[in-house]
């Protein structure tokens, strides 16, 4: 299997400028390289980390990705900074150690709590998006670019859908689309009753889904979060962006974040006419952002703005 991305001990470290934006500890990075290089514009990679982790987790990945982007041959349309920060109840915001535990670690809530952090966290990077650009006022215009991996890529595909008017690409990284499908498979429901009922089970009645349920899994899923899952998936299924480019990274053989949700969901949007949608999957890959996929996301930004 593939493993997850580590740090190169040759790659330069970027500067790191910390702000505090609507009570956010922001962490920025590459900001004093932008302005030395004399950038009016700049792109804005957002970088939102896995669950249990913490903002540290994605300096590595902002480190490689701008030395990458700085290093390419010719000059870009605008600068590139990194900004992170600790997702809600991760870091120096956690709350409760059970709340980022899933089912099998005796979580209850476990997809109440997920959820809810993804909501959560989603609305602090549009947050970020809005007030960021106050605080640097040396640039003249700002591009978006949402990325984050597994509990960060679930939050790019509800900020991608809810706050796509602000956005100018996305890279998500083992996050899914279809976060019904995802929590259902991890409860254990049976597969092929699942598939029984249809491919989109935003459009299925909980009194048909609870038929196939046992008692634990209507205790783990309730009517009320039904209701509120079956919505987010079907605003993602019917408002995602035709215009934003979208890039879709994922480990085929990942157990946790399934590659054969998303793969399903972007041939559905393809069928729709999407033209912005790139999805790879890499082989013998489970559950990890590899150096293949840091790799992949710094070219895709230096085209994006060359």
């Amino acid at each position: 299997m593939q493993p997850h991305f580590m740090p190169k001990s040759d790659t330069p470290r970027s500067s790191k400028t910390v702000f505090t934006i609507g009570g956010l500890r922001t962490y920025v990075y590459g900001l004093e390289e932008a302005e030395k290089q004399g950038y009016s514009d700049v792109a804005v990679l957002y970088l939102a980390h896995g669950r249990t982790r913490n903002y540290g987790d994605m300096e590595a990945i902002a480190h490689e990705v701008l030395y990458q982007y700085g290093n390419a041959e010719g000059r870009r349309s605008a600068g590139l900074i990194a900004v992170t920060l600790d997702m809600r109840n991760h870091g120096e915001r956690k709350l409760s150690d059970k709340s980022n535990d899933a089912w099998d670690m005796g979580n209850e809530f476990h997809a109440q709590d997920m959820l809810s952090i993804i909501s959560g966290s989603a609305q602090d990077f549009d947050l970020l998006i809005d007030y960021l650009p106050t605080y640097l006022p040396q640039f003249k215009k700002f591009y978006n670019i949402m990325s984050g991996m597994s509990l960060g890529g679930h939050t790019s595909w509800r900020l991608g859908t809810n706050s796509s008017s602000k956005l100018h690409g996305l890279a998500i990284v083992i996050g899914s689309p279809e976060m019904a499908a995802l929590l259902l498979n991890r409860l254990g429901v049976d597969a092929n009753a699942l598939s029984a009922l249809g491919d989109d089970l935003y459009k299925i009645p909980y009194d048909t889904l609870s038929q196939v349920l046992t008692e634990e899994q209507r205790r783990r899923w309730p009517r009320a979060l039904h209701g509120l899952v079956a919505e987010l998936d079907r605003n993602t299924a019917e408002n995602f962006p035709r215009d934003v480019p979208t890039y879709i990274l994922n480990g085929k053989l990942d157990p946790l974040v399934p590659d054969r949700f998303t793969e399903a969901w972007v041939a559905k949007r393809k069928d729709e006419g999407y033209a912005n949608l790139d999805h790879f999957a890499e082989e013998n890959t489970g559950h990890a952002c590899t150096q293949v996929m840091v790799d992949n996301i710094a070219s895709w930004l230096v085209k994006l703005f060359t």
